[in-house]
């Protein structure tokens, strides 16, 4: 994502029932903070960026954690640019992108004629971070075997290239990135305990945007200026649609909430997005809004109450359905994989129960 950019005067919300009648909207302005991309008022996100300061001024090793699209990676590029090391590289390496039988050397890198291939020497990337941040995204799909081979350089900062016997000294700071529990993966024995607590020194736990909500408008008046600054024609967002996007349960988190509006932008061509809109574009979604929001007084452990035994069983399995989709952020996939049935037949009762409602 590119940086908070300069204001736009004519980027406006407007009313769905009189579109022509807008009002003027403050724009996030670029800003010296390095903290500036982390939208966001809420209280979760003050104390998010207070703890990237905290740990900045530090050269503590800081694991981020956070669900996929909550903006991980502009956590970990906000740390180094506050940090002693903002003059040195920061080298971004997604673990789960790197062939298993590669990674050993893109991690160390290697000299000429170590193996078939090796033509040259080349650095790897311990090497390329010397100086600056080494940002390991999806840490725990590092395979097992050459965690102990990292563990000791986070310990020495040392290390050897693939058919070197010199040992290399570097200089840099380590910050991983991953959406997984890594204690539940050291309990599974799918990650070595002893690197994660090297790692997880300082935490940066980065919030589902299901839990800072009121952080929704700022976040489409952002995507709304850099699309305008891209070329769109979009001149905002209605109070209304914004009401609607507020109450969607946002699986994706930042990133689904930015593609929407790309998306928007995309389908609509000009003037101001509605709640329509937004609708047509979320009908997928509606129902299972409604079950979620029911479900805040409910739950499947409750007494369901008496009366004919088809609407008791129905509640119940509402309530148990809701609950599924609370525990999985509304992915349908994972919470079809969770009640043990196949997703079309959770989309069904889905819409079964949209119906009802």
């Amino acid at each position: 994502m590119h940086p908070s950019v300069a204001a736009l005067d004519d980027t406006r919300f407007a009313s769905d029932d009189d579109v022509a009648e807008v009002a003027e909207i403050e724009t996030p302005v670029r800003a010296p903070d390095a903290l500036a991309e982390l939208i966001g008022e809420s209280a979760v996100m003050q104390r998010v960026r207070e703890r990237i300061r905290r740990a900045a001024a530090s050269q503590a090793t800081v694991l981020v954690t956070g669900e996929s699209g909550t903006g991980k990676e502009l956590a970990v590029r906000a740390l180094h640019r506050l940090s002693s090391r903002a003059a040195g590289p920061l080298v971004e390496v997604n673990c789960a992108a790197i062939p298993e039988a590669l990674c050993e050397s893109e991690l160390f890198g290697y000299q000429r004629g170590a193996f078939t291939g090796a033509e040259q020497n080349r650095d790897g990337w311990l090497g390329a971070a010397d100086g600056g941040t080494l940002f390991l995204d999806e840490v725990g799909e590092i395979p097992l075997a050459l965690q102990a081979k990292l563990l000791r350089v986070v310990e020495t900062r040392t290390f050897h290239a693939i058919g070197s016997r010199r040992a290399r000294s570097v200089s840099m700071r380590f910050v991983c990135a991953t959406n997984r529990d890594l204690a539940i993966e050291v309990r599974r024995g799918a990650f070595r305990a002893d690197l994660f607590y090297r790692l997880n020194v300082v935490t940066v736990a980065m919030p589902p945007l299901r839990e800072r909500r009121e952080d929704i408008p700022a976040l489409v008046q952002h995507f709304v200026t850099k699309l305008r600054l891209e070329g769109s024609e979009l001149e905002g967002v209605s109070p209304a649609a914004i009401e609607l996007l507020k109450t969607h349960v946002w699986p994706g988190n930042v990133r689904e909430l930015e593609n929407l509006i790309e998306r928007l932008a995309v389908l609509k061509g000009e003037g101001v997005v509605t709640r329509q809109d937004v609708l047509a574009e979320l009908d997928d979604a509606a129902p299972v809004l409604s079950l979620v929001s029911d479900a805040s007084s409910s739950s499947p452990a409750a007494t369901p109450g008496f009366g004919p035994l088809r609407d008791v069983v129905g509640r119940f399995e509402k309530d148990v359905i809701a609950e599924a989709l609370r525990a999985t952020g509304g992915n349908k996939n994972r919470a079809a994989q969770m009640l043990g049935i196949n997703r079309t037949t959770l989309v069904e009762k889905l819409r079964r129960v949209g119906e009802a409602a």
